[in-house]
């Protein structure tokens, strides 16, 4: 047997797909769809027929791999994700995979936290196109990265000459129970946005409205608005590949950024213009998340490199989430009695209700929400006397978090403070203090110097309604003319909390806006409860349509159900049904918005039905490789995604009594809503949502007749 395996990136895909390898991780060469060859000597080659000259292929020790603790799936995902990020360098893997660099060499958990401490030790080759994992190390086996030599392996030079006889072969044979059947490529990824198609062939199918966001003269900002499935992110991709062929930006020199809030987000729209682009990297544009982008420019300007609490916005919101959470349980005991009497009654109730239930994460987010929108931006802090009086005694509107008596503010400062002293001691900064401290350095003399050769002639944003004011106006101070930045942004405003709350920054100057008002993803029924939930924002005054119509479709379903065991039985009967359902591409994601998101999850996979938890933005990837999986995630982490049947829980939701807190919640059940294409079931207890009511009454929505759980 070979000591070596070359796999490629689709053959990685196929086999984190297929769950081929219960007993053994070496590959079967009898799986469906899949080729294999000794290629040289003790180097046994796999191909799918897939392969592009481009891709990087993999490596792989068999002696390693046959220590690993893990199953096949997970292994040959983790492999095909490193892939992946090596041909889009720099290489960014899943935090929970801890990465390590030490110049072309790279280790990271080869296996699920629940199967040890593994580690791959990897050698990243670009001459070849090739990442060779050769080594595992573990707390018995540690080997640092510094001092480990890669071994020697076999030459794989002749691989690409064989995988071009096998497509060949294959070229129109990929239909049935093909890769892309098995990989959910719908539900997430370049392919529930492009669905196949070229930059050219595209053209011939946009809307009017489309094509004078793609077709704007060169030196027009534009700002897309548009709801859930109205084609914002295909319209940002477009433009930017017409703006990397025009001949003045070309022979310009010209450089293009799409700035976006995550590197998940960034890779997907990688894979978009990839696939637009007809497998082809675009060298002129950068797709890079705001936090990196910032860290790698003010570095350079004025300030050393700081440590980051969280490698991309999103994750520093919920690394400080997680912190603020903590320090609730440490301030709370130290309360008085006497100014807990002084503090508003619902946030008494939530210091009082345990860590995780709905009321304490409802406290915790609005903490959230005060700290990064009010006492940064406001150079609040608890040492400054004056500040912290004005703080104290400034009027409060309802569309500001609910901390409305001097008690509660007192409260916030003292969580505020504390946070600040953890800070401090492990030495690092929160994202939203490092985007106010590179608005300073992007406001010197230093970067306006550095502008024209650091700066970007045409910044595209992504999902802009996830940006607050400081990070728009930090995106606005990296154009190389000021004034005069070129931008395209493109946004829902009803699935970000901060673009319905908040005032619009003056920062990004629009010459003109673009409403997409055609939804491709509804079908009629459905489509009717999305359009009426989205008229419901103040900020969307004009009606949205549905660009296709299935009258037969059921409208969504309205179910009340009094525990939370029956909500999860409920859910488990629609995870059963739709897995037995032979009906091609059916997908079951339930959307918790209340405190039941774990108790379903356990109740489904009880059942012994397949099921994937999103605990956050980066565990989107894993609906690539888990197709037949059901999905359980919290609301805030299924933007982007696509279901043809969602469960949407909202049981055990407190009345929301401010309108920043009805504003909450009108956005989750939108935003949730608006994942299904198909078939929706929104559940309930006693208390219906007043927008649920509405819905109802407007018969939007049919109660379903059902018996006890």
């Amino acid at each position: 047997m070979e000591n070596y395996l070359l796999v490629s990136e689709s053959a990685a895909d196929m086999l984190a797909s297929s769950r081929h390898g219960r007993v053994s991780k070496v590959p079967s060469d009898s799986l469906p769809g899949l080729h294999s060859k000794t290629l040289v000597e003790d180097l046994k080659a796999y191909a799918t027929g897939l392969e592009r000259a481009d891709e990087y292929r993999a490596v792989i020790c068999v002696k390693a791999l046959s220590e690993l603790h893990g199953d096949a799936d997970t292994v040959y995902a983790r492999i095909a994700r490193v892939l992946k990020a090596a041909s889009m360098p720099p290489v960014h893997l899943p935090r929970s995979w801890s990465e390590y660099h030490y110049k072309n060499r790279l280790a990271f958990f080869a296996v699920g936290e629940n199967d040890g401490d593994q580690r791959w030790l990897a050698e990243i080759d670009g001459a070849s196109r090739t990442v060779r994992f050769l080594e595992i190390s573990d707390s018995n086996k540690r080997i640092l990265l510094q001092d480990w030599l890669p071994p020697a392996v076999p030459d794989s030079s002749k691989y690409m000459q064989w995988a071009a006889t096998i497509s060949a072969k294959v070229e129109r044979e990929r239909e049935g129970e093909s890769f892309s059947d098995q990989v959910d490529l719908k539900a997430i990824g370049s392919e529930a946005v492009v669905q196949g198609y070229s930059y050219d062939y595209w053209r011939t199918l946009l809307k009017p409205e489309q094509l004078q966001i793609v077709d704007a003269p060169l030196n027009s900002s534009v700002r897309v608005i548009g709801p859930a499935g109205s084609g914002k992110t295909l319209a940002l991709c477009m433009r930017a590949i017409r703006l990397s062929r025009d001949e003045n930006v070309v022979g310009g020199r010209k450089k293009i950024l799409i700035v976006t809030h995550s590197w998940a987000m960034a890779e997907r729209i990688d894979g978009i213009l990839l696939s637009l682009n007809d497998g082809r990297p675009l060298a002129n544009i950068s797709v890079l998340p705001l936090l990196y982008v910032l860290q790698y420019h003010a570095g350079n300007v004025g300030q050393g490199a700081s440590a980051v609490l969280g490698e991309d916005s999103s994750d520093g919101q919920r690394r400080v989430i997680e912190l603020l959470d903590r320090f609730i349980a440490d301030v709370e005991p130290r309360l008085s009695s006497a100014a807990k009497s002084d503090m508003s009654p619902g946030i008494v109730r939530a210091l009082n209700a345990p860590s995780g239930s709905h009321a304490r994460n409802e406290l915790v987010l609005d903490l959230y929400e005060e700290i990064i929108g009010v006492l940064s931006p406001q150079g609040v802090m608890p040492g400054d006397s004056d500040k912290v009086a004005d703080y104290l005694s400034e009027a409060r509107d309802q569309t500001m978090p609910p901390f409305v008596t001097r008690a509660d503010r007192e409260f916030c400062l003292r969580v505020f403070e504390r946070f600040l002293e953890q800070l401090i001691d492990l030495g690092v900064i929160t994202t939203d203090q490092l985007v106010l401290d590179s608005i300073r350095i992007f406001e010197t003399f230093t970067w306006n110097v550095r502008r024209e050769t650091d700066g970007y002639d045409f910044i595209l944003v992504d999902e802009l309604q996830l940006f607050d004011s400081q990070e728009r106006l930090a995106v606005s101070l990296l154009s190389r003319a000021k004034p005069g930045m070129v931008f395209l942004s493109v946004e829902d405003p009803s699935q970000g909390l901060f673009s319905a709350v908040n005032a619009r920054s003056e920062a990004l100057k629009t010459q003109s806006s673009v409403y997409l008002s055609e939804t491709h993803r509804f079908r009629a029924g459905l489509f009717e409860l999305i359009s009426f939930l989205y008229g419901r924002f103040p900020l969307n005054a004009a009606a949205i349509r549905v660009a296709k119509s299935e009258a037969k479709a059921r409208k969504p379903r309205l179910v009340q159900l009094s525990s939370v065991d029956s909500v999860a039985d409920y859910c488990v009967a629609k995870a059963q049904e739709v897995a037995a359902s032979k009906e091609r591409g059916r997908r079951l994601c339930v959307v918790c918005i209340s405190e039941t998101e774990r108790q379903i999850f356990a109740a489904i996979k009880q059942a012994g039905i397949a099921a994937v938890r999103l605990t956050s933005f980066d565990d989107v990837e894993l609906l690539t490789y888990q197709r037949r999986a059901a999905v359980v995630a919290s609301w805030q982490f299924v933007g982007g995604t696509q279901f043809s049947d969602v469960v949407l829980v909202v049981s055990g939701l407190p009345r929301a009594s401010s309108a920043y807190a009805q504003l909450r919640e009108l956005t989750a059940i939108y935003l949730g809503a608006s994942r299904a294409s198909s078939a929706l079931d929104i559940v309930c207890d006693s208390r219906i949502p007043d927008a649920l009511q509405a819905a109802h009454k407007s018969k939007l929505l049919t109660k379903a007749a059902l018996k006890a759980l």
